[in-house]
């Protein structure tokens, strides 16, 4: 068992020891599988219909996963910059700060994109069905999505991006160019609120989004991507500064540990309550910013579940998770669509398809971060140093190393 404690270093905030907080790495697989098994949740319901009533109410609302991924990347990065960048803009800060999200999400995202390029672009050319057609398959559209911007003038992601998870991605590189000016933001508030104030905002910078999805019976009314996740985002970086001020105590730990538990409950009532009142869901997004405080001052329960290797195994593959299981996924309704009756519905051979895509989705997710983006990632960021000159008389080096990273980060950050 893992210590959601071990190895932390001790950085400012209450006094508390802050590092890797391991329950909230943990956590992120969670958000991942959960958007990946509300994708072909119908195809499971058509396959095994007994389970629709007991897990439907939970798996339909699996794109909350989404908002979640944006709480705990608000919270991380404010855990991890709030200090760093300041109460004031820096043109060298924010350089740095863009190119490190930049060398953490571009890698896998461009490969997954030239995946999908080939995909739709092979059954295109040779005039095959296509499962998932996109939108518009044109060189415009390829380089909006390399340089991430493709939601930025669309009010859905409805067939936007050719790798279909990748929309959140643009979304997300949106909220990073905003993030030098959240950070003044909530370094000011930290000077001026408690924690009581701070988690009242927390609950107000959501309202909006849930507002708008309750008036209009959904979360895909045009634009309301950016209050939705933008409202996420800056929730999960003031439930950061409500952590930062809630001492490390035994009371402290107890009572977190017993809270965690009660906002999962309450997360899954919501879900479940959809079923009576149509947007009981949105309750959840209230309270994923204060679940994320609670597993993260607990060393216990859940906190204690989420710090295992396992769970921080799978936080880090996460990612790569979220972003492959569309391309592996899609294969299969195509095969459906081409062998109505190899893969006909109930089959032995459909079924074996479905039940193993979360555990192929892991396992792709493992090879992807291992050689793809934990490498990448690290070129990427030895980009930012400069080896020292050489003078004139000194002989030239028969063999270099790598060129020396960044100082490490004291948390370990999520997409």
């Amino acid at each position: 068992m893992v210590d959601g404690r071990a190895g932390q270093a001790a950085v400012g905030g209450a006094g508390r020891p802050l590092g890797e907080i391991l329950p909230l790495t943990g956590v992120r697989i969670v958000a991942a599988m959960w958007v990946v098994l509300f994708h072909f949740r119908g195809n499971l319901w058509d396959e095994y219909p007994g389970l629709k009533p007991v897990f439907d109410p939970v798996l339909r609302h699996g794109d909350l996963g989404v908002d979640l991924f944006f709480a705990l990347s608000g919270f991380v990065l404010a855990l991890n910059y709030l200090d760093r960048m300041g109460d004031g803009l820096s043109r060298r800060a924010t350089a740095r700060f863009l190119w490190a999200r930049l060398a953490r999400v571009w890698p896998v995202y461009a490969v997954t994109l030239l995946v999908a390029a080939g995909w739709h672009g092979v059954l295109m050319m040779r005039d095959l069905p296509d499962p998932v057609v996109p939108d518009e398959y044109t060189v415009l559209s390829f380089l909006r999505q390399v340089f991430m911007v493709v939601m930025w003038t669309e009010p859905d992601n409805d067939r936007v991006a050719w790798n279909g998870p990748s929309w959140s991605i643009s979304a997300e590189w949106l909220v990073y160019l905003l993030f030098p000016v959240i950070v003044l933001l909530l370094v000011r508030l930290g000077w001026v609120l408690r924690v009581r104030g701070l988690l009242f905002l927390g609950a107000v910078v959501v309202l909006p989004a849930a507002m708008m999805a309750a008036f209009t019976g959904n979360m895909y009314s045009p634009y309301l991507w950016v209050l939705r996740l933008l409202g996420a985002f800056v929730g999960g970086g003031i439930a950061c500064l409500a952590f930062r001020r809630i001492a490390q105590t035994r009371r402290n730990d107890v009572a977190s540990g017993w809270a965690a538990w009660v906002l999962l409950v309450l997360i899954v009532g919501s879900l479940y309550a959809t079923e009576w009142v149509g947007s009981a869901y949105l309750i959840a997004t209230f309270l994923f910013s204060p679940f994320l405080i609670a597993i993260s001052v607990s060393t216990r329960g859940l906190s204690r579940v989420f710090s295992t290797r396992a769970f921080v195994l799978g936080g880090h593959i996460s990612y790569s998770a979220y972003l492959v299981h569309m391309l592996l996924i899609e294969p299969i309704w195509w095969a459906q669509m081409m062998w109505p009756q190899t893969f006909a519905p109930h089959s032995a051979l459909l079924r074996a398809c479905f039940l193993a895509v979360p555990f192929v989705v892991l396992l792709v997710a493992y090879a992807m971060w291992r050689w793809v983006e934990e490498p990448s990632r690290k070129v990427m960021r030895a980009m930012t140093k400069r080896p020292l000159p050489r003078t004139p008389d000194a002989p030239a080096p028969l063999h270099t190393g790598p060129v020396p990273t960044e100082e490490r980060q004291v948390v370990r950050e999520p997409a």
